[in-house]
């Protein structure tokens, strides 16, 4: 526990002599100094130049930093449309990315691609495993944490699916799985928009509509791990007596207003093939089917986001996935409904990571869960 009160000093207040974190966290010089040194030794700290003269004209005190490439870590986001990896250091920086299309290995071995293009970012990084902290791996769907079972992802067709288990058998660092919105939410926690918040409703529209909740500093997951399926909410009760999900096992919500469902809404009206990118662009040219069909789904999607900021009060609400791409079109919109439905207005805001979110995200699941002497 000292070990982590130090190194979390350092990385608050770099650069800072041994004397200044004895100040800091009220302990003693030589148990800080001891401290350090089992630091450095294992990496994990740096010592950098010297620091002013004290005022008596004293000895420079040495500097120390916090080393962020003492250990690297993966993030992997399985998602319905693609997934991608990468690998960062512990501040969160990605060194390597790839990413392939979800659904060119639905009918094979998913897994097995993930593995090889692992394996070639740690080759292209020139790292052997004992650079290699651990995985984080973001899953759409209801995850199982402590067994590391997806129990359902309708997206990827999998019920009671061992995901860590098989990821171990070609790994040999530890594996921790979450639901990919619930990872998305500690990496925007951690270093995107939500950074150092205690409330946050992360809310990503893509493939289906999920949500992540950190509430009073916490990720929630609920008493069965499927807290935050917002697109179950049902949001027109007349509408809902027989709405068709737009993909088996998809609720209410996600059905109308997720970028999946308004594509495929779009698609059965100009029968061709319409993307929710394309049905956006549609809308911007002024087409009336695209309007129709975009526009019910903001009013719907906004809906949801007053209901969840009425319950749950949060300081800031986030939008990811797809859909958040044109997040500027529908921000009014969105911002009316809650001004008009909820008892107090509540700042929405589009995530602050591109396409490298997931993997964002699923590192800052693995720190969050890892037991070791660094801290997020």
């Amino acid at each position: 526990m000292n070990k982590k009160l130090v190194l979390k000093c350092i990385r608050d207040h770099e650069p800072i002599s041994r004397s200044e974190i004895s100040k800091k966290i009220h302990m003693s010089k030589p148990s800080v100094s001891l401290l350090v040194e089992n630091l450095i030794q294992e990496g994990w700290v740096l010592e950098t130049g010297t620091g002013e003269s004290t005022i008596s004209g004293g000895r420079k005190p040495v500097q120390l930093v916090f080393n962020p490439k003492s250990f690297y870590v993966i993030g992997v986001d399985i998602g319905g449309t693609k997934v991608s990896s990468g690998i960062t250091c512990l501040n969160g920086h990605i060194y390597a990315y790839r990413e392939f299309a979800t659904k060119d290995y639905l009918e094979k071995d998913i897994l097995e691609r993930l593995y090889e293009d692992v394996n070639r970012m740690v080759e292209e990084l020139h790292l052997t495993d004992h650079d290699i902290m651990g995985m984080g791996i973001g899953v759409p769907g209801v995850t199982n944490v402590k067994e590391g079972i997806v129990v359902d992802a309708p997206s990827m067709k999998w019920r009671n699916f061992p995901i860590r288990e098989r990821v171990s058998q070609n790994f040999s660092f530890p594996v921790f799985v979450e639901n990919d919105v619930n990872t998305s939410v500690l990496g925007e926690q951690w270093l995107g928009a939500g950074k150092s918040l205690e409330n946050i409703i992360y809310i990503a529209v893509g493939t289906g509509i999920g949500s992540g909740m950190i509430l009073n500093g916490k990720l929630f997951r609920g008493s069965s791990y499927s807290a935050g399926e917002m697109g179950y909410l049902v949001t027109d009760a007349r509408k809902a007596k027989d709405y068709q999900p737009t993909i088996e096992g998809y609720g209410f919500l996600e059905s109308i207003a997720s970028g999946t469902s308004i594509g495929k809404r779009l698609s059965s009206l100009k029968s061709e093939h319409v993307t929710a990118k394309e049905a956006f662009e549609l809308r911007r040219q002024g087409d009336k089917d695209a309007i129709e069909i975009v526009d019910s789904a903001i009013e719907h999607l906004g809906f949801g986001i007053a209901n969840y900021i009425s319950l749950f009060d949060p300081e800031l609400v986030i939008i990811g996935g797809g859909v958040s791409g044109s997040f500027e079109e529908y921000e009014q919109t969105i911002s009316k409904i809650i001004d008009e439905f909820t008892p107090k207005s509540c700042q929405v805001v589009p995530s602050t990571f591109g396409r490298e979110a997931g993997v964002v995200g699923a590192v800052a699941l693995f720190l969050k869960e890892n037991e070791s002497v660094i801290q997020i």
